[in-house]
């Protein structure tokens, strides 16, 4: 397995990195980059732990003024399409996202503190391959995620 990267640590230890290369991507890319979307990217970089996007449309209502509801969700859709942003599954919880650097990774997620450790390397390449072969079906992509606890977490109990 390649070396572990945290993904929400890693954005929120230096935000002000992860928003800067998501504006010049967005303005590479031709997307408008307005003063709110500026405070949604802003807001995203701060979250350790997965945040839904109510979470973070509440989050916000403090700013003036606040980004409207259709702002926030259409640029957690822009991040999460480029890859700027991953859909998380917690175990009994509802679908929450994380700021994250594009690339093929899988997460780690802590069933106790919310934290998110991302890793690259899989190795499912072979399994996904036989599994085309045997159910003659074309994958198109899979998604990783462990459940479990953190160290910090593992001392606490």
């Amino acid at each position: 397995m390649s070396e572990l990267l945290t993904t929400a640590a890693s954005v929120s230890t230096n935000p002000d990195a992860w928003v800067s290369t998501v504006r010049t991507s967005w303005q590479t890319s031709g997307h408008r980059l307005t003063e709110p979307r500026t405070r949604v990217l802003r807001r995203i970089a701060t979250y350790d732990a997965p945040f839904s996007a109510e979470q973070l449309y509440a989050d916000l209502q403090g700013d003036e003024p606040p980004p409207g509801r259709a702002t926030v969700y259409r640029v957690l859709e822009q991040l999460h399409e480029a890859g700027w942003l991953a859909r998380m599954h917690p175990a009994g919880a509802d679908v929450g996202y994380v700021a994250t650097w594009p690339g093929h990774l899988h997460h780690l997620i802590c069933t106790s503190c919310g934290k998110v450790v991302a890793f690259e390397g899989c190795g499912m390449s072979p399994l996904l391959e036989q599994l085309s072969r045997q159910t003659d079906f074309a994958i198109d992509g899979h998604l990783v995620q462990i459940y479990g606890r953190c160290a910090h977490c593992q001392v606490e109990t």
